[in-house]
């Protein structure tokens, strides 16, 4: 998806500090995948049964000769997990938070040196929701949509990468379910944003609504408009009800989607397993179906990743246009998301 140019400008100026809170998130990711498959070297020295995470263990270069030697690595490991966590999510919320200050400045700057003219063309509520609901938004977009999702991407990818030395076919079956599902999504997410732009109408139009009625209070009840205003005010209200029902179905259904997809990808693989050649050993097969399980949990957070950016677009666009709006700018401009006239 297409950034603009504030989403450009903004991460091509911060990129190293963005590239180092992704490599501390994959990282940390991968910290979070040692720590239950070091287990597996834990019930060989201690039980004398070999597993499967022993197998990978052995994939990675990782062996303990003394339960001294384990508990050593797994409590530091706990340790750099608490670390490296602390600070990956302190400094995505923190480029969370300077990204939405410096588009907050740029955008009441813009307005501020706007000309009465064209800023009288909307209703002060149109402003302020850019100060609300789309700043909180550009939020999500940073730190939900980039950063995590290139953090479990990079992550994915390790993981891929593990697979392909214990079984190259089987892995490509895995490889291809993965690219499946994303465009499944992304698709999904472009045929929703039609829903988000309607429902982002509505409360546009009636926050709008409610503050050209508080600033015509006096005059409402003088003349004793009350009622009508009112009337007026739950007809909107239905309105935007209705649209983010339809936008709640969407998203019910994907968040319904997302957990029987991981279960139906790792049945399909778990089929083909009993088909292909060479036949996986059967501490090679646990081991595949263990770091799968890990893996979908990482495809299922870069599956909401097109929903963040898809949101977090509109609200760009939307900001962008307020920056770049000429002095003289036509009166019959038209808005990407059309606010209705108040009467």
């Amino acid at each position: 998806m297409d950034n603009g140019f504030l989403a450009k400008e903004y991460i091509w100026e911060n990129k190293l500090i963005l590239i180092s809170i992704i490599f501390i998130g994959v990282l940390n990711s991968i910290i979070t995948f040692l720590l239950p498959v070091s287990i597996g070297n834990f019930i060989i020295l201690r039980y004398g049964s070999e597993g499967g995470k022993e197998r990978l263990l052995q994939l990675l270069g990782i062996h303990f000769t003394t339960l001294t030697q384990f508990f050593l690595f797994f409590f530091l490991l706990i340790a750099a997990k608490a670390l490296l966590g602390t600070v990956e999510k302190f400094y995505s919320f923190r480029e969370g938070e300077r990204f939405v200050k410096n588009v907050r400045e740029q955008l009441f700057k813009a307005q501020l040196n706007t000309s009465a003219e064209v800023f009288s063309q909307r209703s002060y509520g149109y402003y302020l929701l850019r100060y609300s609901n789309d700043l909180k938004t550009l939020r999500n977009y940073l730190v939900n949509g980039k950063l995590d999702g290139w953090k479990n991407f990079s992550f994915l990818c390790v993981g891929i990468s593990l697979l392909f030395l214990l079984h190259f076919k089987l892995s490509l079956f895995l490889l291809g379910f993965f690219l499946i599902a994303y465009t499944g999504i992304f698709l999904f997410s472009r045929y929703q944003k039609t829903f988000i732009v309607s429902s982002r109408s509505r409360r546009s139009n009636l926050l709008a609504y409610v503050t050209k009625s508080f600033s015509r209070h006096e005059k409402i009840r003088q003349k004793f408009a009350e009622e009508k205003t009112i009337d007026r005010f739950n007809f909107k209200s239905e309105q935007l009800f209705e649209a983010n029902m339809k936008n709640n179905k969407l998203e019910s259904l994907l968040e319904n989607l997302m957990p029987v997809l991981e279960f139906t990808i790792l049945g399909i693989l778990l089929w083909i397993s009993t088909l292909i050649k060479p036949i996986l050993h059967h501490s090679d097969a646990l081991v595949f179906i263990l770091v799968t399980l890990m893996l979908l949990s990482s495809l299922r957070r870069i599956m909401k990743v097109p929903g963040y950016l898809n949101k977090g677009n509109i609200s760009i666009r939307k900001i962008e246009k307020l920056l770049i709006v000429p002095v003289q700018s036509a009166p019959n401009e038209i808005d990407e998301v059309k606010i209705e006239v108040i009467e």
